[in-house]
């Protein structure tokens, strides 16, 4: 797989922070306006047959033209040093290429090791995206105001800042999932695209060689740029190091599924940065989860990795 970097500049608020699997649905809703259903249920059984013919990164920052991407969860090692100021590096949450380079190359092996290396670099905080809540008026359509059934309301939103996506992908599928991307731009991304949410625009894709032998070159240790579902027995877990957390997504019911239950399973979710120390070696990480059936229609929730693989041999 060769990967390609994509610029994007949010245009719109978003009703949620755009996970990997909020880009893999819009591109899959995207790809069925495009070619039809048929054709999109031959991508997903490539999904099912564990030979993915892309892979999403999550959304990172970029600033002033710097690609930074999610601090590793390494091995935790505190070192008696005044020099450093641990609370404050802590709060760093994304690290430049530079820095992955040297920890995919084995040369910064824990915690204490990035501290030295982030505070010499001055490395500062960075967000992606801040939480906010606007008002918002429902209508009495009798009396054309408030009053009535109309009132007065508070929803929180997202604002996403410049960030770019990795895709991972196989060359045959590049133009199709470019045109997806395109349309995109269009329908907009994620929740309450009805009423403006989501709109990105998308700039070209872009090799990005410098990390791509990192993709290739598998090993037995991983850091995934994107949240994944973990697969049963596959990893030594007491030599991982990884953030868990919980999410329920709702099925899009702008096209098929009106008046239906929203709500897909519950899953479990590896935080991106994880660290996984792999036991049972796969060409693929993490699961394409059925989620949902509708109709007798699955529905499926994206929880594969983006794993770039640490090439030190004696950790």
């Amino acid at each position: 797989m060769k990967i390609y970097r994509v610029d994007a500049a949010p245009v719109s608020i978003f009703r949620d922070y755009p996970s990997s699997y909020t880009i893999f649905g819009g591109i899959c809703w995207a790809y069925r306006l495009l070619y039809g259903e048929d054709k999109l249920n031959q991508l997903l059984n490539q999904y099912l047959s564990e030979n993915p013919p892309f892979l999403v990164s999550s959304l990172l920052p970029k600033t002033d033209g710097n690609y930074l991407f999610p601090r590793p969860h390494l091995k935790p090692l505190r070192v008696e040093d005044n020099s450093l100021d641990h609370k404050k590096l802590k709060k760093i949450n994304y690290i430049p290429l530079d820095v992955l380079i040297k920890v995919l190359e084995g040369k910064i092996k824990n915690e204490y090791e990035l501290h030295r290396e982030l505070d010499k670099k001055s490395v500062g905080k960075s967000d992606l995206y801040e939480r906010n809540i606007i008002p918002h008026a429902s209508i009495d359509r009798v009396t054309g105001s408030t009053e009535g059934s109309g009132e007065l309301f508070f929803e929180e939103i997202t604002a996403v800042k410049e960030f770019y996506l990795l895709i991972a992908i196989e060359d045959e599928k590049l133009e199709e999932i470019k045109s997806a991307l395109s349309l995109i731009q269009d329908i907009g991304l994620g929740g309450n695209r009805s009423v403006g949410y989501g709109r990105v625009i998308f700039g070209e894709f872009k090799e990005f060689s410098e990390i791509e032998k990192y993709f290739n070159n598998q090993n037995d240790r991983f850091i995934s740029l994107s949240p994944f579902i973990p697969e049963p027995a596959t990893y030594n877990l007491s030599d991982s190091f990884y953030e868990i957390f919980t999410f329920q997504g709702a099925v899009d019911n702008n096209y098929s599924f009106k008046k239906v239950d929203i709500w897909k399973d519950k899953v479990l979710y590896l935080k991106e940065g994880s660290v996984l120390k792999v036991k049972t070696p796969k060409r693929f990480y993490g699961q394409f989860y059925k989620a949902k059936e509708i109709n007798e229609i699955p529905i499926y929730q994206y929880g594969l990795a983006f794993p770039l693989f640490i090439q030190e041999e004696n950790r």
